[in-house]
């Protein structure tokens, strides 16, 4: 007779927790609903996640909330796709009008990526004296050159921009190669040049902005060291050419954005419809 009331005891304990379990998934649901409804769709998806962990077998509010989150999946990338759109225009703006300071270098036959050069630079194709050329790749790469033009080689593999009040940044090492770092003889003068990318690049022309107009002092490390002071339009060709550069990559990153939520749209709003009898 114990038993038998033992057992009662037990399933009517199981039936009163499994019933509260119940109501606390239900309650789960309509709150994740309520965020949705106020468009706070990062609660849905939290709340919709502690239906299963509340009650594994709630399988009404589980599946109603996994087609809550579905359609705030879906509105987070409307939002995104929104956005992204509305950058890309603003973008397109900023590229149009930085691109007419530059010129495109491209060999249709041999390159498939073109460079884009600040067109008011002076030293922009320069073999004949010492300075540092910039580029921006068309996927917005940006490139530094080391031009060292002497009668004596100095057989450089690096340099060193530096300020009057000690600051300064140093450039990658890159070893004699013949592929990154040239050396070669032009009318009788000894012509080293050597190119740099990302992302020491981005650091260097970093440096080169926040040093607001003070002199920089430009310090080729090699056999033997040889320095100079760099001209305004040097900086100009580096600051500009950064600017370039980082609108291009913001386009790229927004035209994957766009991309990814596009195809994610597509997918949700098929998975939605497929599964609309799901609510609650």
């Amino acid at each position: 007779m114990k038993n038998i009331f033992f057992g009662i005891v037990v399933a009517a304990s199981l039936l009163f927790a499994s019933c509260s379990d119940n109501k606390e998934a239900r309650s789960l649901y309509f709150k994740a609903k309520e965020s949705y409804e106020i468009g706070d769709y990062l609660k849905v998806k939290e709340l919709t996640d502690s239906i299963k962990i509340v009650n594994p077998t709630a399988f009404d509010e589980i599946r109603g909330g996994m087609q809550l989150s579905r359609k705030a999946e879906l509105a987070i990338n409307e939002q995104t796709l929104v956005y992204a759109d509305s950058m890309l225009r603003i973008l397109q703006k900023e590229t149009e009008i930085k691109l007419k300071d530059f010129d495109l270098i491209k060999d249709e036959e041999y390159q498939t990526t073109g460079t884009l050069v600040y067109k008011h630079d002076p030293n922009k194709a320069s073999q004949t004296k010492s300075c540092l050329r910039v580029y921006v790749t068309e996927d917005g790469k940006l490139e530094i050159l080391s031009v060292h033009s002497g009668s004596a080689a100095i057989q450089h593999e690096s340099f060193r921009l530096a300020l009057k009040d000690g600051s300064f940044i140093m450039s990658e090492v890159i070893p004699y190669d013949g592929a990154n770092n040239y050396r070669y003889k032009i009318n009788g003068m000894n012509v080293e040049t050597i190119t740099y990318k990302e992302p020491k690049t981005l650091d260097i022309a970093q440096f080169v902005i926040d040093s607001k107009g003070a002199a920089i002092t430009v310090t080729y490390d090699g056999k033997k060291p040889y320095s100079y002071t760099m001209e305004k339009s040097t900086r100009k060709a580096i600051v500009e050419s950064y600017k370039l550069a980082e609108i291009i990559k913001l386009t790229k990153k927004f035209q994957r954005d766009e991309a990814i939520a596009s195809q994610t749209i597509a997918i949700l709003k098929k998975q939605i419809e497929v599964h609309k009898g799901d609510s609650i």
